[in-house]
C-alpha cells in the first residue's frame, strides 16, 4: 500500500503541532480520524513514526527524515496544481497556431506583440503555409488553428469568417490615381502595375476581377513576395493590386490603398478549427487577438469603401 497524499498532510500537522487534537482541528478532521491516517501511513512505510505517551507524541528519528521528504512531494503537488490552474486559465503553455504567408506578413506581428504582452507566459509557435496547406494541419491536429485564405472546404472543419477584404490600387500618396475620388480596372491603364505571380492565391483574384471588369491585365512585375510589391509602390515604380490589409504593419512611404469601384472578386480570411475538438485557454484568447486586430484593420477598410460609394454617386456611377 503507497502512502496518500491525505495521510502526508496529516502527518506533516501532527509532526509540526505536536498534537492530534490541534491536527486535527487544522485539517478539519475528528481526532480519531486524524489517529487513523497517522497509523495508515505507518504500516504504509513499515516504520514508527511517533513515540506516543499518555500526555504527547514525540517523533521518531525516522519520522524527522520523513516529514522532509514528505513536505518535498506535497510541495510537488502544489506546484502541480498551480500549474494546471495556469494551463486552465491559458496563463501558461504552447500554443501552435498555422497561418498563411500573406498573414504572417502583415497581421501575425502585432497579434504576437498584443498577445505576449498580456500572457508572458505562453509560447506561440507559428507554422506558416500556402492557401493550399493550411487545412490538413488543422485535420491532423498539428496546430490549434489556421488563418488564411483556404485554397478548399472540407466538413470536419469550422470556416468563421474574419475579414472581407477588397482589391485595392496601392499606390504612392501624390500619383494620380491617389487623388482620384475613385478608381476603376480600367483605369489602372497607362499605369505600370506589379502584382503577384500566377500559383499565388491572390493572384486568381487579382485575374477574376480583371476578367469580370472587361480588362486585359499585363504587370509590368510579377513577383513572389508581398513586401517587394510594397517596395516597388514606395518608390513610384509601380501601382500594385492587392488587397487593402496587406498594407497593415508594411507602409513603407506612406502608401495608400484605393478600391478598385468595379472588381467584385472579395478576399476573405478565416478562422479554421476542426469541429470535433475544444480550444485551450490559450489557444482561445491568442484566436480573440487576431479577431480584435483584425477587426481594426476592417474598420479602414470598410470606411475607405463607404467613400468609395459616395464618390460613385456623386459621379452618377453605381457603386461597387
Amino acid at each position: 500500500m503507497k502512502p496518500t497524499l491525505r495521510q502526508l498532510e496529516a502527518f506533516c500537522h501532527v509532526y509540526r503541532l505536536g498534537s492530534l487534537t490541534q491536527a486535527a482541528q487544522a485539517m478539519h478532521l475528528t481526532q480519531s480520524a486524524m489517529s487513523v491516517l497517522v497509523q495508515q501511513l505507518e504500516e504504509a512505510l513499515g516504520m514508527r513514526l511517533f513515540d506516543r505517551t499518555s500526555r504527547a507524541l514525540r517523533p521518531t528519528e525516522a519520522a524527522h527524515e520523513t516529514y522532509r521528504g514528505a513536505l518535498r512531494v506535497l510541495g510537488d503537488v502544489d506546484v502541480l496544481l498551480s500549474e494546471a490552474r495556469d494551463l486552465a486559465l491559458g496563463r501558461r503553455g504552447v500554443v501552435h497556431v498555422g497561418v498563411a504567408t500573406a498573414v504572417a506578413a502583415t497581421v501575425l506581428p502585432d497579434v504576437m506583440v498584443r498577445f505576449a504582452a498580456r500572457h508572458p507566459g505562453v509560447r506561440i509557435e507559428i507554422h506558416d503555409h500556402g492557401p493550399g496547406e493550411l487545412l490538413e494541419p488543422v485535420l491532423a491536429q498539428r496546430v490549434a488553428f489556421c488563418v488564411g485564405t483556404p485554397a478548399g472546404h472540407n466538413d470536419m472543419l469550422v470556416f468563421e469568417p474574419l475579414l472581407r477584404d477588397r482589391l485595392s490600387a496601392i499606390c504612392g500618396p501624390g500619383h494620380p490615381l491617389a487623388l482620384a475620388p475613385t478608381v476603376r480596372c480600367a483605369d489602372l491603364a497607362g499605369h505600370p502595375v506589379v502584382t503577384v505571380r500566377r500559383g499565388n492565391g491572390i493572384r486568381e483574384l487579382v485575374d477574376g476581377a480583371m476578367r469580370s471588369a472587361g480588362v486585359a491585365l499585363a504587370p509590368a512585375w510579377e513577383v513572389s513576395y508581398l513586401a517587394t510589391a510594397l517596395a516597388i509602390c514606395a518608390r513610384g515604380l509601380a501601382v500594385a493590386v492587392l488587397p487593402a490589409s496587406l498594407l497593415h504593419a508594411h507602409a513603407p512611404g506612406g502608401l495608400v490603398s484605393r478600391p478598385l469601384a468595379d472588381a467584385d472578386v472579395a478576399r476573405e480570411l478565416y478562422l479554421i478549427t476542426r469541429k470535433d475538438s475544444d480550444l485551450s485557454a490559450a489557444a482561445r484568447t491568442l484566436a480573440g487577438t487576431f479577431r480584435d486586430v483584425l477587426n481594426e484593420i476592417a474598420a479602414p477598410t470598410a470606411e475607405a469603401g463607404r467613400t468609395r460609394d459616395v464618390h460613385a454617386a456623386a459621379l452618377g456611377r453605381p457603386p461597387a
